[in-house]
């Protein structure tokens, strides 16, 4: 498959959203259950605008998103402003094709540019795609909590990853 990454544009919104909320119905990716309607997907991009925090998006040839990425806030204190959390979903029909991995090296590359010098992934530790990919661009296993979700009627675990600029 052919890709362009590019910044999110509020044409994008219902695409962005359509991923999310299979993530949401379908797995552990998401430990959110309920779906995003379009008014929160609407503020949910706003806060996306790159300033400091972007989103990117993966559009193949025929003009489909078929994945998308961000940074936001860690920590809303303002000690925590150099710290990000990322996000990285794929279309399911799209997984294994090397999005996910020229998603998350967009939002790497990026980074710098917006002060922000280390970057959290908070991954259940199901999610072996979300854990590979993280490791091989380089983010490094902090630690576990326990059963600190639910989800499905059962306890998640969730791995904390973290990058660090060099």
């Amino acid at each position: 498959m052919s890709f362009v990454i590019r910044f999110a544009k509020t044409e994008d919104l219902e695409s962005i959203r359509a991923i999310y909320n299979n993530a949401v119905k379908t797995s552990t990716a998401t430990l959110e259950t309920d779906e995003r309607d379009i008014t929160a997907q609407r503020h949910w991009l706003a806060q996306h605008n790159g300033d400091p925090y972007p989103c990117f998006v993966a559009e193949d040839r025929d003009g489909i998103i078929a994945g998308w990425a961000s940074l936001s806030p860690y920590n809303a204190k303002p000690g925590y402003r150099g710290a990000a959390e990322n996000s990285v979903y794929v279309d399911t029909r799209a997984q294994g094709q090397g999005i996910g991995e020229a998603l998350l090296q967009a939002l790497l590359d990026d980074a710098p540019q917006r002060h922000i010098r280390t970057i959290v992934a908070l991954i259940s530790t199901d999610n072996l795609p979300s854990v590979s990919l993280h490791e091989k661009l380089g983010f490094r296993l902090i630690g576990t909590l326990e059963r600190v979700g639910e989800k499905f009627g059962r306890d998640v675990d969730v791995s904390i990853f973290q990058w660090h600029l060099r």
